[in-house]
């Protein structure tokens, strides 16, 4: 069993797990196309799969000629991994029969529906959205029996979770004297699949109160509504060398609690007189009973996002958006896969949109796929 040491303690290998567990991990990509209109209209979305060595590139959903259409954040081109998530054995979606002519938006709340992941394109419709927007984000607990989005009723936050089976609501939970004006940049469920975290943020200062900037962090909250923990700045900020600053206000966002206990973190870190559009990322890991930390080497630092820790928490994958030279608005995207034990990474996947012609890359995660 391997392990790293931070001030005299000593960090288990998140991974306890068999090896052919470990390779039987997939990660979930998806590619929305769309028309090249100056509005453009959503044509389709395509799910791929890959073994962590970027090996085995498979095609296990497409809604081109099915009766449903997977849907965007709303009034963000692409980005369909936000409303595209994975358990450790299903993918949720949120999605709208095409026969409701969704067309360039969908403006209604439409449904979350479960999507097959083995190549057979067979959907299901679980629950029709509640609440009076489409959701921007929905989350899966890793047991993949419940499903959660955030939505508003009457200008209030409202966090709704509902069972995957039958679609029964569990819980409708106002957190709306939480969150003020602030929004989640993350959220999703611990590994015990009884608590949700959160990382709150503030958007336009014009629409943002003073009270707001001070529920800025990370929060933990049992899917009740009971148990409200605030993680304290001593867990979740990273000690800056000289030299160095945080390059935004913005909190850290958590992004996993890794099997062994320990918080995985990123935030943005500058040395000092650093410029630019592209602001490098930072990953770091937290011990928080001793709040000793280790930070995770990455290959790519600029214009990367979406990171997804693999179920047994040995693989970390990331998208790297990158300009091209060949034009001013084009872009060159990879896919990487990180082996947290080796330290190996791989570019497993290179998605080039040059000439823009209407495609968008987006990570959906990890699922363990037994039956290899």
């Amino acid at each position: 069993m391997r392990g790293w040491k931070l001030k005299g303690v000593v960090f288990l290998c998140s991974v306890l797990f068999a090896g052919d567990l470990w390779a039987s991990e997939r990660v979930f990509y998806a590619i929305r196309y769309e028309s090249l209109q100056r509005y453009p209209d959503i044509v389709s979305t395509k799910i791929y799969s890959l073994n962590p060595d970027g090996k085995d590139n498979r095609l296990v959903f497409s809604d081109e000629n099915i009766s449903i259409m997977l849907l965007a954040r709303r009034g963000m081109p692409g980005h369909p991994g936000e409303v595209i998530v994975s358990s450790r054995n299903k993918i949720f979606a949120h999605a709208v029969e095409k026969r409701l002519n969704p067309g360039r938006w969908y403006p209604n709340r439409a449904s979350i529906y479960e999507l097959s992941a083995d190549g057979s394109n067979g959907f299901r419709k679980i629950i029709d959205v509640q609440g009076e927007q489409s959701p921007s984000e929905i989350f899966a607990n890793p047991q993949g029996d419940k499903v959660g989005y955030i939505n508003y009723v009457n200008q209030k936050t409202f966090i709704f979770i509902h069972e995957t089976q039958t679609g029964k609501l569990l819980h409708r939970l106002d957190v709306s004297r939480m969150f003020l004006d602030c929004f989640a940049s993350l959220i999703g469920w611990l590994p015990d699949g009884e608590r949700i975290f959160f990382t709150l943020d503030t958007g336009d200062v014009h629409v943002t109160s003073e009270e707001s900037y001070k529920q800025r962090g990370t929060y933990f909250l049992k899917t009740d509504g009971t148990g409200l923990t605030r993680l304290p700045e001593e867990v979740t900020l990273f000690p800056l060398e000289k030299g160095k600053r945080r390059g935004t206000d913005s909190p850290p966002q958590f992004i996993r609690e890794m099997p062994d206990g320990s918080y995985l973190f990123r935030d943005i870190i500058l040395r000092e007189g650093d410029r630019g559009t592209q602001l490098p990322s930072f990953l770091y890991l937290v011990n928080p009973l001793t709040k000793s930390r280790k930070g995770v080497p990455l290959e790519a630092s600029k214009g990367i996002n979406w990171f997804k820790v693999s179920p047994t928490g040995r693989y970390l994958a990331f998208t790297e958006k990158l300009p091209s030279k060949e034009g001013r608005h084009e872009w060159v995207e990879h896919l990487w896969s990180r082996d947290l034990i080796s330290e190996k990474a791989d570019r497993v996947f290179t998605f080039n949109n040059v000439p823009f012609n209407g495609h968008h890359l987006g990570l959906i995660g990890w699922i363990e796929n037994r039956s290899q």
